[in-house]
């Protein structure tokens, strides 16, 4: 099994139904985001009566009656400002496997201010060796799973404890941090999400991750740790312009169940899945997930589907160039004026796309981490299934 199903990454529950969001100053001028969460039980009280549409956009149930509505609130505050997206952007946001060993034939990474990171998967019938057995020489391992979020909840660890985490891994201000892994690099893309959250200003991705640089290439790999000095990083609160929350989705989805589906709400809506997990066939991919998944399926209304491993060369694992990738969009419908929100399930393959459309592209895109598996066991929030069935739990299996 997967542990994007046995494991939460740092994802916001955030509530359902119609949502507001509300910002209030912290110490030190950060912001806090109270997300406050209203369930509509009555159609005449102005919330959202449509829970699911079809290719036809016909409402598959709506709240009749009269009187009042009752609200559900679920006051969580989130600590963060809006930096923007420039400070996220960078030239280079790839290396290639000569550059690394160009560097380790160099001598010590800290020595040349660059720290190399191992963020994988590890899944037991994977073709490549786990960290634990051996990895690329001077690599530092991060377990993805525990060590960016809290303990049983769905946030992120807080800034203080990410300044620790990133000082323990010999991380300066001014470091350049490589992160690869296994599975096409998508759980390190989704650890350079958060490290971009935080405020890093220098992380790039090997491009092919473990896979080229293994599988392709057949290099050198160690079972020696390295040792690393304490580095100097200070996280900064996580910039809220690349995480979008549920509110922030449920505001576009609402635009676009209004007309029928179509995307009309002036931000792209990327849903990264399977074609039949974003059709509503399945919860999840069964092959990967074994089946698991939420009690609704479906897609956010007015999203488009691009697989994310529509944008990797299946023979080295290497991202497409840049062109083709926009071409692949583009043709999808993604209209690159307007800015983007990218989900799938937990957040992690979302956030690869995020690495291809912002770091790659240098377009304005945020991850919803929240994904399905928040979407999809949320009562109320709109929800669009191609099959024309009220699939998932709740529906005809």
């Amino acid at each position: 099994m997967s542990t994007e199903d046995t494991n939460t990454s740092g994802e916001q529950s955030s509530g359902a139904a119609s949502q507001q969001n509300t910002q209030t100053k912290g110490s030190g001028g950060k912001t806090a985001v109270a997300v406050v969460a209203a369930a509509a039980l009555a159609g005449s009280a102005g919330f959202l009566v449509a829970n699911s549409t079809g290719d036809d956009g016909a409402d598959a149930s709506t709240a009749g009656g009269s009187g009042e509505a009752a609200q559900t609130v679920s006051n969580i505050e989130v600590s963060g400002e809006h930096r923007g997206f420039d400070e996220v952007h960078q030239e280079d946001p790839l290396v290639t496997t000569d550059w690394l060993a160009e560097r380790l034939d160099e001598g010590e990474l800290h020595e040349q201010d660059i720290v190399l990171l191992d963020v994988s998967e590890d899944l037991p019938d994977s073709e490549l060796t786990p960290y634990s057995e051996a990895h690329i020489p001077q690599a530092q391992y991060v377990e993805w799973s525990e060590e960016f979020t809290q303990p049983n909840t769905r946030e992120f660890i807080s800034e203080d404890e990410f300044t620790e985490l990133a000082q323990s891994l010999g991380i300066n201000q001014d470091s350049t941090v490589v992160l690869y892994g296994d599975n096409n690099n998508w759980f390190a893309a989704y650890a350079s999400w958060v490290f971009n959250l935080y405020g890093a200003e220098d992380v790039r991705l090997l491009d092919g991750g473990l896979h080229k640089w293994e599988a392709y290439e057949d290099r050198e790999l160690v079972e020696d740790v390295p040792e690393v000095p304490e580095g100097d990083f200070e996280a900064q609160p996580q910039n809220l312009d690349i995480r979008a929350l549920q509110p922030d989705v449920l505001e576009v989805a609402e635009e676009n169940a209004a007309a029928d589906g179509e995307a009309v709400a002036g931000t792209n809506l990327v849903d990264i899945r399977s074609a039949e997990e974003h059709n509503g066939e399945v919860g999840v991919d069964p092959e990967i997930f074994e089946g698991e998944g939420a009690s609704i399926w479906g897609h956010i209304p007015g999203s488009v589907n691009v697989t994310w491993t529509d944008i990797v060369d299946d023979e080295t694992g290497e991202f497409l160039p840049e062109e083709e990738i926009r071409t692949i969009y583009e043709e999808a419908g993604v209209d690159f004026s307007d800015p983007t929100i990218a989900y799938c399930r937990i957040g992690e393959r979302a956030s690869h796309t995020w690495f291809a459309l912002s770091q790659i592209l240098g377009e304005e895109v945020s991850v919803y981490d929240g994904s399905w598996s928040e979407w999809g066991n949320t009562v109320g929030v709109p929800v669009a299934n191609n099959t024309g069935d009220r699939a998932g739990l709740w529906g005809q299996q």
